[in-house]
């Protein structure tokens, strides 16, 4: 899990580097690399149900993050 502090899932890892981005060039490709990950995890069952929640609210938040730099660059 590349040692990234409070990664449970393998998936987490991107997620995190996603939403801690600080360098607004990086963020939107990191915000996509994020996503590209969680979809490539519902590619297979996902059977854990804290799993699930957690990739559910993790694509929300994404999401809402694309939002606002889409709002905020307009």
């Amino acid at each position: 899990m590349g040692g990234e502090v409070g990664a449970t899932y393998s998936w987490q890892e991107t997620y995190f580097k996603a939403i801690l981005e600080t360098d607004n060039n990086l963020m939107m490709n990191r915000i996509y690399e994020a996503l590209s990950a969680i979809e490539q995890r519902w590619l297979s069952p996902v059977t854990d149900e804290a799993e699930h929640r957690a990739l559910i609210a993790a694509h929300m938040g994404l999401k809402g993050l694309i939002a606002e730099r889409t709002v905020s660059n307009l």
